[in-house]
């Protein structure tokens, strides 16, 4: 079965980390380390944060301690789903970690770092992390929808869900385990159809579609495979944002010594400041210069940023200019070519 535990729009802007795993606990106080990336954090608060792991096991007798940045996130295996899978156990455990994702620690880094302790009992095979967080901003929202549980599809199987107007042209995603190479997953979204073939086998893997904008939504799953396909999450979203768009609108070129001096005109024409901003200049396929800009450019405003390049390229050669900026999980780049 799947629940809706999340049905809300949100103020901010959705990232997702998705990670599958295969790491066996054994033995008294053996223990497993897993980073999930947050990039760009940048002290912001999150208005939503969900853990989910999957683990497998004999049996629910395990003793267990999971940690996030190193605050308890329990000391118990209780798992909030189950299901079986030939001979073994497979339990779901989800978690609100917002309050968690907001210490000032947790604030100051751009990863969540999950640290599983096993304390006796069942040996416990860890198969899937995933984080579902939403940075929280005033320039963008977030219309979310999140279906999660462990739902077994047998070859034949399907499963259908159904949801109301998401604003924007929404994303799905699915998280789920073929358990044979020759697995099939055919999502199908209103009349829409897309086919996942099993990848990794016996492994937890993620698909995502961008759907189009509709008045509701049906979204079937359904194995046309010849093995079993256990879906461990789904969530259909759409963010929009105030967001910074720069351009490049002119370089000037300088000698300067043995190498060159090359001042950048940008502009920001969106309708946001982005969080930060770097210049990158390449040549013949190296890095040469780089400079990361943590000055706001606000919408409208022109800025020249003073680059160094250490070399001189030969008469004809090009070098390469790459403007890199972001806001909240977003990243964008514009490129510029100058041939000397």
């Amino acid at each position: 079965m799947v629940d809706v535990i999340v049905d809300r729009v949100l103020q901010g802007d959705l990232y997702v980390a998705f990670k599958p795993l295969d790491l066996q606990l054994h033995g008294y106080y053996s223990r497993e380390s897993v980073a999930l990336s947050t990039p760009n954090r940048r002290g912001r608060r999150m208005s939503l944060g969900l853990l989910e792991v999957v683990a497998e096991s004999q049996s629910e007798s395990v003793d267990w301690r999971l940690k996030l940045n190193g605050i308890s996130v329990t000391k118990e295996f209780k798992p909030h789903y189950t299901a079986r899978l030939r001979d073994k156990l497979v339990s779901k455990f989800v978690y609100d970690v917002t309050s968690l994702l907001n210490t000032e620690d947790s604030m100051g880094k751009d990863w969540v770092n999950l640290t599983f302790r096993h304390e006796g009992g069942s040996p416990v095979r860890l198969r899937k992390a995933q984080l579902i967080a939403v940075y929280e901003d005033p320039d963008a929202s977030t219309s979310l929808k999140y279906w999660t549980g462990l739902l077994s599809l047998s070859p034949g199987d399907s499963h259908f869900l159904t949801s109301s107007v998401v604003a924007g042209e929404p994303e799905i995603r699915v998280s789920g385990c073929m358990l044979q190479h020759a697995g099939k997953l055919v999502l199908l979204v209103n009349d829409a159809r897309y086919e996942f073939e099993g990848m990794h086998g016996d492994g937890f893997e993620e698909y995502v579609v961008q759907a189009s904008s509709s008045n509701g939504y049906r979204i079937g799953l359904v194995n046309e495979g010849n093995g079993s396909f256990m879906v461990s999450s789904v969530l259909l979203y759409s963010s929009s944002m105030r967001k910074p768009v720069l351009v490049i609108e002119g370089v000037e070129v300088k000698q300067a010594g043995d190498g060159l001096r090359l001042n950048v005109s940008l502009r920001n024409k969106g309708e946001a400041s982005p969080d930060f901003t770097v210049y990158t200049v390449i040549h013949k396929g190296n890095i040469v210069a780089t400079v990361k800009a943590l000055d706001a450019v606000q919408p409208g405003e022109a800025v020249v940023k003073e680059l160094v390049v250490p070399v001189t390229p030969s008469p004809g050669e090009t070098l390469s200019i790459r403007v890199v900026w972001g806001k909240l999980s977003k990243t964008w780049f514009t490129t510029e070519n100058l041939t000397l």
